[in-house]
This record gives C-alpha cells, sequence and structure tokens, in this order.
C-alpha cells in the first residue's frame, strides 16, 4: 500500500510539474514575441569618460582657434591704418579719366622702356631690375588698376580696355614714344594688345615667360565659365587669410625672393592682398580671354626688336607653352626665342641679369638704327 501510494504521489507530482513548465515555457515565447528589442547597453564607465575628454579638447581647441582668429583680426585692423603712411606710392598718381594710376619711372634718355607686371602683380614685381635697367634709358612701371597703389578702375578687365588705360597713362604722364614694352605672364598679352592699338607707339618688345592666346586656346566654354566660382574662392581664401593677419605676420616669405629687401617683400604682399587688389586681381583673371581672337589675329611686329625668354620649368610642364613662345618670337623679323634654363615663371626674380641684358639689347638695336 504504501509502495503503491508513494508511486501515485510521484507521477502526481511529475504531472504537475510538467504542467507548470509548459506554462513557464509558454509565457516565456509569448513574451519574447511580444516585447520589443531592447536597446543597446549605455557606455560604460570608462566611455563616457573618454567622450567627455574627446568634447573637452576639441571645445578648447575650437576656443583657442576663435581666440586667435579675434586676436589675429584686431591685430591686422590696428596694423592696416598706418599702411597708407608706411607705405606711401613711390611714383606719381596720373589721372586717366575719373581714376588715377601709380607710374614709377627711373633714369633718362630714349626710347623709353615700360614694364608691365603679370596677374595681380604690380610695379613692385620689377624692383630687382628696374634701377639697373635705369642706368641705360628711362624706365618705368606702374601699377594698373585697382592693383598697388592704384585707383580701381571700369570693367571688364580686358587686355583691350587695360592697352587703353597705359596709353592714356603715358599720354598724361608726359612719357614720349615709342616705347620699348616689357611684359611678364599676362602683362605679355597686355603689351602685345598695346603694339595692336598702337602700331606706331611700340619700338621694340621683350615678353618674360609671356602668357599667350595659344595657351587659352584649347579652353572649352564650360571650362572658361568654371574659372569664375574658382577664381572667387581662391581670392576670398586670400582674403580670409589677410583679415585674420596671417598674411601680414609672414608676408615678407610670401611677397619676393630673398634680394628683396624685407620691406618691399611686405609692401608688395599687402598691397596685392588687400581688397582692391584682390577684386583688381580677380577681375582680371575673369577677362584675360577675352581679347584672345583679336590678339591671334593681329599683324606682324614687321623688323622691330623682339626677346622673347621663356622659362625653362614653364616649356616643359605647361600644355602649349612652348608652342606659344616660338609663335611669339615669329611675331616680328627680328625676333629671337630665349630659354632661360630651370627658371620658374618669375625669371626677373631668378634671374634678373637675363631680363636687364634683353631690354639692354632691345634698346642698343633701336638706336643704332
Amino acid at each position: 500500500m504504501n509502495t503503491k501510494r508513494t508511486a501515485e504521489g510521484e507521477n502526481q507530482m511529475n504531472t504537475t510539474e510538467g504542467s507548470a513548465m509548459a506554462v513557464m515555457t509558454n509565457t516565456s515565447n509569448t513574451s519574447n514575441t511580444t516585447n520589443p528589442i531592447p536597446p543597446p547597453a549605455r557606455p560604460g564607465p570608462r566611455g563616457w569618460r573618454a567622450l567627455r575628454g574627446f568634447a573637452r579638447v576639441a571645445s578648447i581647441g575650437f576656443a583657442l582657434i576663435v581666440g586667435l582668429a579675434l586676436a589675429g583680426a584686431r591685430y591686422e585692423a590696428i596694423a592696416a591704418r598706418g599702411d597708407a603712411q608706411a607705405y606711401p606710392p613711390p611714383g606719381r598718381l596720373i589721372d586717366v579719366g575719373g581714376y588715377r594710376l601709380h607710374l614709377q619711372c627711373v633714369g633718362t634718355g630714349s626710347p623709353a622702356v615700360v614694364l608691365d607686371a603679370g596677374l595681380g602683380d604690380m610695379s613692385l614685381a620689377w624692383n630687382l631690375v628696374q634701377a639697373e635697367m635705369g642706368q641705360t634709358t628711362q624706365v618705368c612701371a606702374y601699377d594698373r588698376a585697382g592693383l598697388g597703389w592704384s585707383d580701381p578702375g571700369p570693367q571688364p578687365r580686358t587686355t583691350g580696355q587695360l592697352a587703353g588705360e597705359l596709353h592714356t597713362l603715358l599720354t598724361n604722364a608726359g612719357i614720349p614714344g615709342p616705347y620699348v614694352l616689357v611684359g611678364h605672364s599676362l602683362g605679355g598679352k597686355n603689351v602685345r594688345m598695346f603694339a595692336l592699338q598702337y602700331p606706331d607707339q611700340v619700338a621694340g618688345m621683350v615678353l618674360v615667360n609671356a602668357r599667350s592666346e595659344y595657351v587659352d586656346a584649347p579652353t572649352s566654354q564650360a571650362g572658361a565659365q568654371g574659372v569664375e566660382p574658382v577664381t572667387e574662392s581662391e581670392w576670398s581664401f586670400y582674403g580670409v587669410l589677410r583679415r585674420v593677419g596671417l598674411v601680414r605676420l609672414l608676408g615678407a616669405s610670401q611677397g619676393g625672393p630673398p634680394a628683396m629687401s624685407h620691406r618691399t617683400r611686405t609692401e608688395r604682399v599687402l598691397l596685392s592682398t588687400g581688397q582692391r587688389g584682390l577684386d583688381a586681381s580677380a577681375a582680371e583673371a575673369l577677362a584675360m580671354t577675352a581679347d584672345n581672337a583679336h590678339l591671334h589675329a593681329a599683324p606682324s611686329l614687321g623688323d622691330r626688336p623682339l626677346i622673347v625668354l621663356a622659362a625653362g620649368q614653364s616649356m616643359t610642364t605647361i600644355p602649349r607653352w612652348t608652342e606659344a613662345q616660338h609663335q611669339q618670337a615669329a611675331s616680328s623679323t627680328n625676333g629671337r626665342l630665349v630659354v632661360v634654363e630651370a627658371s620658374g615663371h618669375f625669371i626677373q626674380f631668378e634671374h634678373p641679369a637675363v631680363v636687364i641684358d634683353a631690354v639692354r639689347h632691345v634698346v642698343a638695336q633701336i638706336r643704332g638704327r
């Protein structure tokens, strides 16, 4: 009896436990089906500390950058007030029709040599060669409208407009022609346009790694239109650097070769990166191809003395540059191409004696006629 009861009790308990387990299992399955997936675990104490440390470093870095920018802007604002007195124009300001262009001449004699700088540049770009040339004849460097010490001029800033302004400047300044025109980079296109518009006023020419319409020719209309936003953003970037004082702080190192004085290098970069200069540079860049068709169809220079100085580095790195330099030299029956090996774009900085000798050679030819 006792054994039978015990067995029955065990069977009853097993049945009860099995039912209970079945209920628990069903409940567990129902819970997993209806409840959402639990969120990921939050970072532990070490993770929170790392995040807080990163945020603290980022906040300190941002505050430091803002503080330095504000301090630089204040430094620039204070220093800029004295620029007009510290860096007065070394030459004359000549009225050319409601606005003035800066012209600096040294030496005496004829023919007068006229120096035209590259895109966005000014008369100080000729600092290493002008005085030496002035021992041979009168040599004049000028600032195009909006650049250097010159007032802003009318738009658009095409090569035809620039050539017309130069002619008015020389006439109003009382500098008689015909002239020996010397143009660097974009200035080369300007002086060639001057020769096209005023052929009787040109006795000879020296082109210093001059840009040409042959280099610009492959540029598509879409590519030309794309220049505008790139140009504006580039000059805006320079403007920001100027406003926070970095240009003034590092100016001498960016303003020219070591052979130039510290003052001249600083002066050149400050005048070029002021808002007036940046606006004028951007305007010239946007209009520099507008008169390419006129230059392409320009007649020969005849037998007028012409020396084309080409930078060796440009000849090997810039597409069509070699072809353009040969074509420019061939525009006169008395033209000659001289490749300045190992020179960069600014031949007048790296090899000033080569530029001086070329100008003297052209002057001597003209005087010998």
